[in-house]
């Protein structure tokens, strides 16, 4: 008999979540087969059979919570029988009303929809879908296996245009598989419009281990780190001529950001005190550079790691951050994707924000808000011209850094970004 445990998938997961399971109490199983799919603050990821045989007692249902460690169920061997499941006793009957009452909650917002789908009868899933709406997760998106999603990554397709098959209109690999496009027909550019608008309704959401984690972490940051804030206003016409140039000649798709990632981490070569940790004892300066880049996805923000980012040419950064962003809106991150940043950097220029200040990712010592460019009338050897300008603002830990290094480090940066030849030499 072998237990199955929820895994500890990085140094601050306490516990994880069950989302679904594939086989049931009683079906055998293999050796590296998928068992069930788990949800911890950062990724979702299958749990895969350690040795053949039969998937005994269930212990933690879809929708269920489980602390690192926790037994979530037995494969038992040949011959072997499952312990019989024992009744709560009396004293456990007030929790267990409690949990069930919670339970109800979590059903009636939806996060227990994957459990309702493994008792759905068996389909011919090569058959035609049905023109009913595919149900949704909690979190809006369809639903889809493990197989799906990496083969809609692999040929380009996205998941919201393929009708599902599967159990309760689950997208499974032959869909994606057999997916095809419709034509598109040339139309004008349309103007941007407001977002549809969403029905009101009161109703529990109950929290993600993602949204735990974020939660948790910002507390940590906005009580005891001391914040104080910089703001600097750089002209970035001639970095944006250097992209256009560079996305023409060599072409392939830069963005802005990219070149800004390359700039912080050359900078921080000239100020190593703010390539740094807070600890009780010292202050710990990194011989690393790794930046931090904050993603959005749609359950919370998440910051995977371009390691050491200063060694990196503006071409292998733009790969390796398009890589990362899409590992994290579709939780394939490791815990080696996004631990271990000395810095950190957030862009809100694409959603058309000027400036704004973000709070400390510890134990980073700063964080850079990058706002958005655009072209502003300014004087240039007394006479007004139009130049492309950006803001950026760095909040500061002020036990480590202080006003005049924040200031110097800034300062270095608007040469890299001023004169961005310096970041393709």
């Amino acid at each position: 008999m072998a237990d199955i445990i929820m895994p500890k998938m990085g140094d601050a997961m306490t516990e994880g979540k069950v989302v679904r399971w594939y086989k049931k109490s009683g079906d055998a199983v293999k050796k590296g087969e998928p068992l069930l799919e788990i949800e911890t603050d950062k990724v979702n990821l299958d749990l895969e059979a350690e040795q053949d045989g039969t998937l005994g007692n269930v212990a933690a249902e879809a929708g269920q919570m489980v602390e690192v460690g926790g037994v979530l169920a037995t494969i038992l061997g040949a011959g072997e029988k499952a312990a019989p499941r024992q009744e709560p006793s009396a004293e456990a009957a007030p929790a267990r009303r409690a949990i069930d009452k919670k339970d109800s909650i979590k059903k009636s917002t939806g996060e227990y929809a994957e459990a309702i789908d493994m008792k759905a009868p068996r389909i011919d899933r090569t058959a035609a879908a049905s023109s009913e709406p595919v149900p949704q997760d909690a979190g809006g998106r369809k639903r889809s296996s493990p197989l799906a999603r990496k083969m809609a990554r692999e040929m380009g397709v996205t998941l919201e245009q393929v009708q599902g098959s599967g159990p309760g209109g689950r997208i499974v690999a032959n869909d994606v598989k057999n997916f095809k496009p419709a034509a598109a027909s040339p139309q004008k550019a349309k103007t941007p419009s407001l977002p549809p608008i969403q029905k009101l309704e009161t109703k529990e959401i109950p929290l993600s281990a993602m949204r735990r984690t974020i939660a948790r972490r910002l507390a940590e940051s906005t009580g005891p780190i001391p914040h104080f804030y910089l703001t600097a206003d750089y002209d970035v016409t001639n970095l944006l001529s250097l992209r256009e140039q560079l996305n023409e000649i060599e072409g392939i798709k830069t963005s802005v950001n990219d070149f800004i990632v390359r700039a912080a981490a050359l900078a921080l070569r000239h100020h190593p005190n703010v390539n740094a940790s807070w600890g009780d004892e010292a202050i710990k300066q990194h011989g690393e550079i790794h930046i931090g880049i904050a993603v959005s996805t749609p359950e919370g923000l998440i910051t995977p790691v371009v390691r050491n980012a200063d060694q990196k040419s503006v071409t292998d950064i733009s790969n390796e951050v398009r890589s990362l962003a899409d590992k994290a809106k579709n939780r394939k991150l490791t815990p080696n994707d996004y631990q271990g940043s000395t810095f950190t950097i957030s862009n809100l220029g694409a959603w058309g924000i000027e400036q704004f200040t973000a709070i400390i990712n510890p134990p980073n010592v700063a964080i850079l808000a990058i706002g958005a460019t655009s072209a502003q009338p300014v004087v240039v050897d007394r006479q007004v011209v139009i130049r492309d300008r950006m803001k950026v603002t760095m909040s500061c830990d002020h036990r480590v850094v202080d006003g005049a290094l924040g200031a110097e480090y800034l300062r270095t940066l608007r040469s890299y970004l001023e004169q961005p030849v310096r970041l393709v030499l």
